[in-house]
């Protein structure tokens, strides 16, 4: 059974998942708590791209994503002509307002909800937001960004519950909450769709990939963890820059003596890979 990472920015967002799960409180770190039971894990990154980028990547650091799918899930705001509130919808398209970068989320999931695109803002649209044609949050490019790092692209899934029609910033937890328990049915059945599905781990890495990195994790004498991760950044990388990692077979001859040369080569690897 697959793995099922769900991450909110808001609590009263991951509340009733929570409940409905039994999900138990569990610390990654001094700084980062997150709530699990079983195959299903929920982990709140708190509100904007900073909070995402430090929560979530370090989350996930710490974290073996094998058999893993992330399932970002929330409010958004919506166009008035094109959505509907309280109704819940699958991202096909995010893009980053403040650079201009698509992001194409490939579930390959029929889960028979209508599909729209979501536009990542830096801050609350409360104009009507007549300039964009489906969702905004302030999240989803970030999310994809950097968990594309650690988990295959189309493992990616990101499901959004339209709170408003970008002219009130909804700031009430009660709210919020009545908004996600009404659609728990339909994500409950999601997430069992995904925790049985056989999309984990379709291979975006082919033969030579395989064999780059095979040759890695014995020069470098890498841990499990660090394969593990290593894999799920070359696989980021290729879905994301469209490129190929023949650049690291540099890396085949280093010759390592002591745990803190391989830290430190590793750690150059996956910079690389994350730029």
């Amino acid at each position: 059974m697959n793995h099922i990472l769900i991450t909110t920015a808001l609590q009263a967002e991951a509340q009733p998942l929570i409940e409905h799960y039994q999900l138990e409180k569990k610390q990654c770190s001094a700084n980062i708590f997150y709530f699990q039971r079983g195959v299903i894990t929920c982990l709140t990154t708190g509100v904007g791209e900073k909070n995402v980028r430090k929560r979530l990547g370090a989350f996930l650091n710490e974290t073996v994503c094998r058999n893993t799918i992330l399932m970002n899930m929330g409010i958004a705001g919506g166009n008035q002509d094109a959505t509907e509130i309280g109704k819940l919808y699958l991202i096909n398209k995010i893009t980053d307002e403040k650079n201009g970068k698509v992001w194409l989320p490939d579930a390959l999931l029929k889960t028979g909800l209508p599909e729209m695109p979501l536009s990542s803002v830096s801050k609350g649209v409360t104009d009507g937001g007549n300039q964009y044609a489906g969702l905004v949050d302030m999240e989803g490019a970030a999310i994809f960004e950097t968990a594309v790092q650690f988990i295959p692209v189309h493992c990616l899934v990101f499901l959004k519950i339209v709170s408003d029609h970008m002219d009130v910033i909804l700031d009430s937890p009660e709210q919020v909450v009545s908004l996600i328990n009404k659609r728990l049915p339909e994500i409950d059945g999601l997430i069992s769709l995904m925790q049985n599905s056989g999309l984990v781990r379709t291979p975006l890495l082919n033969d030579q990939h395989e064999h780059l990195l095979n040759g890695l994790k014995k020069s470098l004498k890498l841990t499990a963890t660090q394969t593990y991760q290593l894999k799920d950044k070359a696989e980021g990388f290729i879905a994301v820059q469209n490129d190929d990692i023949a650049f690291l077979s540099q890396y085949l001859k280093v010759e390592i003596k002591t745990k803190q040369e391989r830290t430190k080569i590793f750690h150059e690897i996956c910079t690389s890979l994350s730029a």
